[in-house]
């Protein structure tokens, strides 16, 4: 996989030898339309990074009533980053 160490800010400052080791180590995985990656809840074990197509990401905040909140993940867009 090819390093874009200019894409996400958290990824600028690193040693290089650890992003090199990083980037070893990321897996291209292909999800298909209507697939679930993470249920709300459900504990984060890896960052994603957007690099075709689009991801909606909604919570109701653990259930919570009358609330609901949705964004989209476009290429070049990640999440799992408190990881």
């Amino acid at each position: 996989m090819q390093k874009q160490q200019n894409d996400v800010p958290m990824l600028e400052k690193m040693d290089e030898t650890l992003l090199d080791a990083m980037c070893d180590r990321m897996k291209p995985v292909l999800y298909t339309e209507k697939s679930y990656i993470v249920r709300e809840e459900d504990p984060v074990d890896e960052m994603i990074f957007i690099m075709r197509g689009k991801v909606v990401i909604m919570t109701t905040n653990g259930g919570t009533t009358d609330f609901f909140n949705s964004c989209f993940l476009r290429p070049g867009d990640f999440c799992g980053e408190e990881l």
